[in-house]
């Protein structure tokens, strides 16, 4: 029986293509309708495409309308075959670095856009993925031509996607990007105005690009001529390639005061004596190989501080795998996302995320992006020194974790803690200790309830425990 082909909730908003995923072949298909076609043919025929491939600012594709010809809708239109992301992410669990890097590359995009007579229909951040340690377009249908240079039509969404956020985590605090996940279509400038201290409002471009925007957008055009006839005049080319130039280079400036947290410094101050440590790397390295199969595989590293374990994965997993580092601690992940720069291969997407109240399902009628269960289940999901945090900080029980871990893993590596171990007394000190079910027979026996046990190792003196697992599933 073949496999159905599944329609992508997010790409409703485009009118001129649709994107679908799966299928006997899997993989993602994007229906391009003949209204939109003249402007793929510019996107290919100009060398723009060749542009955006070369400096890898735009997921490659291919074009299988022959192959897919049952996709069509209408005559005249084009499916192409971009190649697929492994794990698509939002910006509200980006980093402050990985948000900067995003929209500097969608700048250079836009700029080449400029060079070959076409332009940027959306600035949305949403469709900037990480693919091959790189921040990458993944929306072709975004490519319009622009015979006659005009204002920005997505300047307003760039600003809210991209630069309001960078801005408050500059001058406010990083956690303030969060504000993005109540937003999604960016942070609306007049609040980014007025929570924006008075020395940087008062910066003549942040004047112009945030206050001065906001103001200009709360305008009533009912009495005026319309912002869609505004865009549409005419403009230099000096003004087209200065405004981009003006955003790039007051982004490039933009550094947040990195602090150092108890998180940031935990791979430095953990209670593992050195050859316990390298016993915990041996187990790791040699339970991930018993499963390996010598195809890319996903990997999902839970609290994973700022990612030692992650870059392992990353050095021995097969090239083209997708390992994604989840951490509470802001702080930690920009660590963490900087250290991973260095990684030869599978460079380790790190993002912010509270397992206690991880991302939902979200947009339209909540099906337009998915939560994190809905993007998994990954081949290996590590979960290392975080048992604890989970249950005696979050209240957590065994079956409760059980339960989430078997809808998002294949395979897991856990590390059970002790309640007698030095972290876990520390977790203990402000709390009164109520866990009695919090003890290795029954975590044993709740995980045996989703779980087969392959493999299991002691790896400190305070009885930490490693276990190999394989999903029932």
């Amino acid at each position: 029986m073949a496999a159905v082909l599944q329609t992508i909730k997010s790409s409703f908003r485009d009118p001129g293509s649709q994107v679908f995923a799966g299928g006997d072949e899997g993989g993602v298909y994007r229906l391009i309708r003949a209204e939109a076609v003249p402007h793929y043919r510019k996107l290919m025929e100009s060398g723009l495409y060749a542009k955006l491939i070369a400096e890898k600012l735009l997921v490659p594709h291919e074009d299988v309308t022959q192959q897919r010809a049952f996709m069509k809708e209408n005559e005249g239109d084009i499916i192409i075959r971009p190649h697929t992301v492994p794990f698509i992410s939002y910006p509200f669990e980006w980093n402050f670095s990985a948000l900067k890097e995003a929209a500097l590359n969608t700048l250079a995009i836009q700029k080449l856009c400029l060079d070959h007579g076409m332009t940027l229909q959306d600035a949305t951040a949403f469709n900037m993925q990480f693919l091959n340690g790189r921040w990458t377009m993944i929306d072709t249908g975004s490519f319009h031509q622009a015979p006659v240079l005009t204002a920005w039509g997505a300047y307003r969404q760039f600003c809210q996607h991209f630069l309001a956020p960078l801005l408050l985590m500059t001058y406010g605090d990083t956690k303030l990007l969060s504000l993005f996940a109540r937003n999604l279509d960016g942070i609306p400038l007049d609040i980014a105005a007025k929570l924006l201290p008075l020395k940087a409002r008062l910066q003549p471009s942040i004047y112009m690009h945030i206050v001065m925007h906001s103001r200009y957008m709360a305008r009533d055009f009912s009495k005026s001529e319309s912002a869609t006839a505004i865009q549409a005049r005419p403009i230099s080319r000096a003004s087209a390639y200065g405004l981009i130039d003006q955003l790039a280079g007051m982004i490039r400036k933009l550094n947040i005061r990195k602090t150092e947290t108890v998180w940031t410094e935990y791979e430095t101050s953990h209670t593992y004596q050195p050859q316990e440590f390298l016993d915990k790397e041996s187990f790791i390295a040699s339970s991930f190989a018993r499963i390996g199969t010598g195809r890319p595989l996903s990997v999902w590293d839970l609290g994973a501080n700022t990612g030692h374990f992650s870059r392992l994965m990353a050095n021995i997993a097969p090239q083209g795998s997708s390992i994604v580092a989840f951490e509470y601690d802001d702080m930690t992940v920009e660590a963490g996302y900087a250290a991973s720069r260095s990684c030869d291969k599978n460079k380790p997407l790190h993002l912010w995320m509270d397992l206690l109240n991880p991302t939902p399902d979200s947009g339209w009628a909540q099906q337009e992006w998915k939560g994190l269960i809905e993007r998994g289940p990954a081949d290996m999901v590590l979960v290392l020194a975080l048992v604890h945090h989970l249950c005696l900080s979050g209240n957590i029980s065994f079956p409760q974790l059980v339960s989430f871990l078997s809808r998002i893993a294949g395979h897991m590596i856990i590390e059970f803690v002790p309640k007698d171990d030095p972290q876990s007394r520390r977790l203990l000190k402000t709390r009164k200790d109520v866990y009695q079910n919090y003890h290795q027979a029954a975590f044993e026996s709740a995980m045996s309830q989703h779980f087969t046990v392959l493999e299991t190792k002691t790896v400190s003196s305070t009885g930490r425990t490693l276990y190999l697992m394989k999903n029932h599933a």
